[in-house]
């Protein structure tokens, strides 16, 4: 069977390539990560091989631009959009074992799936606390214990974490803010509500975007007349070793 046309995406490739898959089978590892939508080291290109899992006992899928694994009978399946993929919890665990995804990686696409489904966490503690997942547990379970259900994109999740190396008292994340009347002020990144300290991390829609960066400034004014400071930080505070040392020295003397 061929394809009269090119794959424009993730979705499009597994659904053609799945007509041709032998019972039974599922979508696993990267291919069922990018089905999913998770935020990933390396963005989807059409020539990225789709990751098939079969039975233990079965014969691996061997076709060019296909990478087979074997386990599916030990591995929970959901439908999603109509594909055939280990579920939330399966497809977390299993990119642990893949090349190139380090444990900051992982706590990233953890974040992205409690963020969408906030029971989930228990289910990830409880896979890779028992002895299901057979490769890369130790570096899972670091990254379960990570993992915090409220961070809003991967940048938010990077800033986080390096907080957390630096030991700081943990912050709100998402945090609702609101004046002494009880009225809806503000929805902060990162809030030491003890301290008052509020981190707001800006992407380039920040700068780009005129109804955002008007936004930006009239929640501030509003947060900083509460008494609340204001730290707006942006990619280059967390990957420039200098700004980042700042960042963090000035947090340590705010929050402890």
């Amino acid at each position: 069977m061929r394809s009269l046309r090119d794959a424009v995406d993730a979705d499009d490739h597994a659904r053609q390539v799945a007509l041709v898959l032998p019972e039974p089978w599922a979508f696993s590892h990267l291919t069922a990560a990018r089905l999913y939508r998770l935020p990933l080291p390396r963005p989807w290109t059409p020539d990225e091989p789709l990751h098939v899992i079969r039975p233990t006992g079965a014969a691996q899928v061997r076709r060019a631009g296909v990478v087979g694994f074997r386990g599916l009978e030990r591995r929970n399946l959901r439908d999603l959009r109509g594909h055939r993929v280990t579920t939330e919890a399966w497809t977390w665990a299993d990119l642990a074992s893949l090349d190139g995804m380090s444990l900051t990686d992982l706590v990233i696409a953890g974040d992205a799936f409690v963020a969408r489904v906030p029971s989930l966490l228990p289910e990830l503690h409880a896979l890779v606390a028992g002895r299901s997942v057979r490769r890369g547990v130790r570096t899972l379970r670091q990254a379960a214990g990570l993992i915090r259900v409220g961070s809003g994109s991967p940048m938010e999740t990077r800033a986080r974490l390096i907080f957390a190396e630096a030991d700081l008292v943990e912050p709100e994340l998402n945090a609702v803010i609101s004046g002494e009347d009880g009225q809806f002020i503000a929805r902060a990144d990162f809030a030491w509500r003890v301290a008052k300290v509020v981190v707001e991390y800006e992407g380039d829609q920040h700068r780009t975007d005129r109804r955002q960066w008007q936004g930006d400034i009239a929640r501030t004014r509003l947060l900083e007349a509460l008494g609340w400071r204001v730290i707006r930080i942006t990619a280059a505070d967390l990957h420039d070793a200098r700004l980042r040392r700042e960042l963090l020295t000035l947090l340590r003397s705010l929050v402890g």
